[in-house]
């Protein structure tokens, strides 16, 4: 295993996430990539009604993508972060394969069949499609490392 992607939303089920994914990437000396998708939408209050925003949001200014590279600086990995604009599951899928990770580390928030099927489920989606392995943490801090 030589690259780790964490996808990160600053969610406790990320942040446990980023510690799984840490762990296995200290133990494989593996490159960490962390990603957080982001809407477009979040920064509606700077479009000032065009449709594009006066100034795009940047990965060193993003305060989850900030806390993990604080954490991964504490366990002695220099990462490398993406923020991205869209949807979720479609930008970590394309992320996963552009740098073409060996494995996706995502946690899950466990909202349940009902909630999760209206809602939809970021690592249900990413699980499905990912074409490579998928470590998916639950709130509990159970690790399921499941191949897509």
């Amino acid at each position: 295993m030589k690259k780790i992607l964490i996808g990160i939303d600053g969610s406790e089920t990320a942040r446990a996430a980023i510690d799984a994914g840490l762990e296995l990437a200290t133990e494989n000396h593996a490159e960490v990539v962390f990603v957080h998708v982001t809407s477009l939408l979040e920064f509606a209050p700077e479009t000032n009604g065009s449709e594009a925003p006066e100034r795009l949001p940047r990965a060193e200014t993003d305060t989850i993508l900030c806390e993990a590279v604080e954490r991964a600086h504490a366990a002695g990995i220099e990462p490398t972060t993406e923020l991205l604009i869209g949807y979720p599951p479609k930008q970590i899928l394309r992320l996963a394969r552009d740098i073409d990770a060996d494995l996706i580390v995502i946690g899950s928030r466990g909202l349940g069949r009902i909630k999760s099927a209206v809602l939809g489920s970021t690592s249900r989606e990413v699980l499905a499609k990912a074409g490579r392995p998928v470590m998916v943490v639950r709130e509990s801090g159970v690790r399921e490392l499941l191949e897509s």
